[in-house]
């Protein structure tokens, strides 16, 4: 999901920050956060989590309850220990960076010390790993053509970076499809991927939410311009900030909803899903308080709670689950067998295992409330089947679903957004969409002048996010 938000997860913080110089002389601010940082590290070297979540402070504990601290600790904070030679990195606006040493290069931030110096920021982050591989990562691609070049260079210098683990990627050029695999499907396994290998697919899935709101609107269940009230029960409608809410403005991200749902942390138990357990009632709680502080319509603001709402008022409307939604009006009709929002076992075994940050095996995220924001999972087969569909559709009401859903809905630059697709700032004619969970990444790319895409899927979360349009560029 770009990506669903992940920063209520120690390792899965996205986090953006000009940081100065650490000052030469450290202030008193300076040397309590570097004591607290060490009292942290020694704990947990010790195996000692409650004593670490002693040192929480009470905003800290709020977005992460002691259970969800637990489950944090155990599946992804021990399996990285120990750490040793804990040295600053950075200071600014009581926030140090820290650099330790461990089963991978890590940085920590530690601060926001509260009156009784105790923390209310901590947050472990992978250093980037830029170094090679020393040997040739696998691919069953042949090298024969200029297109299998082109995708070999820009996909190999990926891959062949450590901490990337596989790669499967589909194009169709010139009205064919091609696929390329590279990597693993499982680190240490020598199993290549391939063109029916399942990923996650995270806030891809926003385009086929989009999608079945264009074919209601088609069906005349509800317009654009409906307001989400009219489908939202009684005692959550009656709320005036949610009013001049439309579908549209779910869709194209400018309803003003959250990002990510501000009682999300409270649900979480499982370090690894932390969307398992945030079920409709808790959405709806949400909504119920929820404050508007802008203008619907007016500004950009990227919702993965306002694309899972879109999937919650389907249901109510249709009275059916979005996973029979999708199949019904999607992948039935355009025989997409590999694409679904979770996975019977029995019948699928090609999947891909997800790494995240610290190469650490993470499953597919499980989604309630929100699914119809990062739910469904796929390969790059279907998913080449569905760039087809958004350049020529069999079916005539899927076509015209297609249609609406390219239009452009709000345009100020850099943010050029139609329902679900984005365009590229300075390429309106090629539409695009990331997405990210816990263990993958997501790229789709479609240059509706020139009937070209690309389809980039990964089992790790290090980089990639701009294959996708690396590769149409080249091809271009």
């Amino acid at each position: 999901m770009p990506t669903i938000n992940r920063r209520h997860l120690i390792i899965h913080i996205s986090f953006l920050l000009t940081l100065g110089l650490a000052s030469c002389k450290p202030t008193g601010s300076e040397q309590k956060t570097t004591a607290i940082a060490k009292l942290t590290i020694r704990y947990m070297n010790e195996n000692k989590p409650d004593s670490v979540y002693l040192l929480f402070g009470e905003t800290l504990r709020k977005q992460i309850p002691v259970v969800r601290w637990a489950s944090i600790y155990k599946k992804q904070i021990s399996g990285l220990l120990p750490l040793k030679n804990l040295s600053l990195v950075s200071w600014k606006d009581s926030i140090g960076i820290y650099k330790v040493t461990g089963k991978i290069p890590l940085q920590i931030m530690f601060g926001n010390l509260d009156k009784d110096g105790k923390m209310n920021t901590f947050a472990a982050l992978s250093s980037t790993e830029t170094a090679k591989k020393t040997h040739k990562v696998a691919t069953d691609n042949k090298l024969i053509n200029h297109l299998d070049s082109t995708v070999d260079k820009v996909v190999s210098t990926y891959i062949q970076t450590k901490g990337n683990v596989g790669v499967s990627t589909g194009v169709l050029y010139k009205g064919k499809s091609y696929f390329y695999n590279y990597g693993e499907r499982k680190m240490d396994t020598k199993s290549l991927p391939d063109n029916h290998t399942l990923y996650d697919i995270g806030s891809i899935t926003k385009t086929f939410t989009s999608t079945l709101l264009a074919l209601a609107v088609h069906q005349q269940k509800l317009t654009l311009e409906t307001s989400i009230t009219k489908f939202l029960p009684d005692s959550v409608a009656e709320n005036p900030a949610l009013q001049k809410i439309t579908f549209k403005e779910l869709a194209n991200h400018t309803s003003g909803l959250p990002r990510d749902a501000d009682n999300l942390g409270a649900t979480v138990i499982d370090a690894n899903q932390p969307y398992g357990n945030y079920k409709v009632k808790d959405l709806f709680s949400l909504l119920k308080h929820f404050k508007q502080t802008t203008v619907p319509g007016v500004k950009y603001g990227y919702s993965n709670l306002g694309v899972g709402l879109i999937g919650v008022l389907f249901e109510r409307i249709y009275d059916k689950s979005y996973q029979e939604l999708l199949r019904q009006y999607i992948t039935l009709p355009l025989k997409m067998n590999e694409t679904m929002c979770s996975i019977d076992s029995t019948k699928f075994s090609n999947l891909a295992q997800g790494y995240n940050s610290f190469s650490q095996p993470v499953p597919f995220y499980h989604l309630q409330a929100v699914e119809a924001a990062g739910a469904i999972k796929s390969s790059t087969f279907d998913l080449i089947t569905y760039a087809k569909a958004q350049l020529f559709s069999s079916s005539p009401t899927l076509d015209t679903a297609i249609k609406l859903i390219h239009q452009v809905t709000f345009d100020k630059k850099p943010d050029i957004v139609g329902l679900g697709w984005y365009y590229l700032p300075d390429n309106k004619n090629v539409m695009t969409h990331t997405g990210g969970t816990g263990g993958y990444l997501s790229s789709i790319c479609i240059d509706l002048s020139r009937q070209i895409a690309v389809v980039i899927l990964t089992n790790n979360t290090n980089t990639g996010h701009s294959l996708g349009n690396n590769l149409i560029t080249a091809i271009h």
